[in-house]
């Protein structure tokens, strides 16, 4: 921050910083000048910046504070000073020549204190007024101040150069004189302080200009390995997922043969289509618990139905449930004769069922059995195909069967009211 401090100083000293307007461009440079850095160099913590910010307004403050104290004091004391000055001229009846003020051993501020009292008496309120908030330091600058004074009301136009060179045209801007003042020629001093603060600006601008190349050479590599992978990625999905072969090329497995017919395919006694047999693919082992001539003795619970359908592959029995409990269960009855077969044994139960629609439908089966006991509750799934699915049930040898037992089918699992078209269901004894 000295450096703005001191460049603030160097611009104040080589403009009429007596003038409120003057001294809020100044200032609103610096601002803008501590800005335009702090976006150059990449900071953009918030912390930082605020910190930044708040040491800048200290800095204005105090400097302005001191400007106020040095107006105040130029007024107290412009009229003992020009009085040593007055004899001097050649005519005490005219107003003091302003050749003799830089022969005067005097420095350079107490010198602008003998400008003629015209102006000075105009003005003495200006740092009472400036004093009661008019001037703002950073606090209020969101809030603008309808007053002419006002620092917050002037916006210098904003400038990428340094500081240095935004503080120059303030200067060149507010070079041409307002009042009387004489124009005095700049002291080694004042050279001497410009060609430090110029020499800091550049320096802070080389500063500043570096770590600039360096994050563009940082993004553009970034920004480089950031496409290049995304085209390798595409092309490595591309690759993988074949989207450039052929159907021919995609087709990995064996060869598919070409269909031919020959006269084994036909039986040339009826060209009337056959129903197919649901009991193929099953031996003479097999037992019936239920086969399509047996549909009308299924029993339907309160909340279930039961419908007999013929179709092209062979007669079924849909069964439909509208509740999970035995209300909405199908029942089936097992005869005497194929319970005394299972007695002692572990038998295959096959069920063929179908799907009424296109989607698979869950439906659960249980038995009863008499004295002999039953079977665990399973759960099964129909698809859309017609298929034979299997569990098994162990019976004690213990009892011999003479009442008929129960198997139940309730297809209301997942709550949709779908139902299955049941085939058959058939027992394999011992097996």
């Amino acid at each position: 921050m000295s450096g703005l401090e001191t460049a603030i100083r160097g611009a104040l000293e080589r403009s009429d910083r007596t003038k409120a307007e003057v001294r809020a461009r100044i200032y609103q440079s610096a601002r803008q000048a501590l800005e335009s850095g702090l976006r150059k160099q990449g900071v953009n913590d918030p912390e930082t910046v605020a910190e930044q910010r708040h040491q800048l307004e200290a800095t204005i403050h105090a400097i302005e504070q001191e400007e106020r104290e040095r107006l105040k004091a130029q007024a107290e004391v412009a009229p003992p000073v020009a009085k040593p000055v007055t004899p001097a001229a050649p005519q005490p009846v005219s107003p003091p020549p302003a050749a003799p003020t830089p022969a005067a051993p005097q420095p350079m501020p107490q010198s602008r204190a003998s400008e003629p009292k015209a102006p000075q008496a105009s003005k003495p309120t200006e740092p009472a007024a400036e004093d009661a908030g008019v001037l703002s330091f950073g606090a209020d600058r969101d809030h603008v101040a309808d007053h002419p004074s006002s620092l917050d009301d002037v916006r210098a136009e904003r400038d990428d150069r340094p500081a240095m060179d935004a503080v120059m045209g303030e200067r060149r801007q507010a070079a041409a004189p307002a009042s009387d003042v004489v124009d005095e020629k700049p002291s080694k001093r004042g050279s001497k302080k410009r060609a430090q603060a110029a020499a800091k600006a550049q320096a802070q601008a080389a500063a500043r200009a570096k770590p600039r190349r360096r994050r563009g050479l940082f993004s553009r590599i970034f920004i480089f390995v950031v496409i290049l992978s995304s085209i390798g990625i595409a092309a490595w999905w591309v690759y993988s997922t074949g989207l450039l072969l052929t159907a021919a090329e995609r087709q990995t497995g064996v060869p598919t043969p070409t269909p031919t017919a020959s006269a084994d395919d036909f039986s040339g006694n009826s060209q009337e289509p056959k129903t197919i047999d649901p009991q193929r693919g099953f031996s003479s082992a097999w037992l019936d618990i239920f086969k399509p001539s047996d549909a009308r003795a299924v029993k339907a619970g309160p909340n279930a139905t039961v419908e007999v359908l013929g179709a092209s592959d062979g007669q079924a029995v849909k069964i439909a449930s509208r509740s999970s409990d035995a209300d909405g269960a199908a029942i089936f009855t097992v005869s005497p004769d194929i319970l005394r077969e299972m007695v002692g044994k572990t038998s295959t139960i096959a069920i063929t069922v179908q799907s009424t629609g296109e989607k698979p439908v869950q439906f659960a089966v249980s038995c009863e059995f008499d004295r002999l006991g039953g079977c665990s509750r399973h759960r099964f799934t129909a698809n859309p195909e017609q298929a034979d699915l299997l569990f098994r049930v162990t019976l004690p040898p213990a009892v011999t069967p003479n009442a008929p037992g129960q198997f139940t089918i309730n297809t209301d699992m997942s709550g949709n009211g779908a139902g299955i078209n049941v085939y058959s269901i058939r027992v394999l004894p011992g097996q």
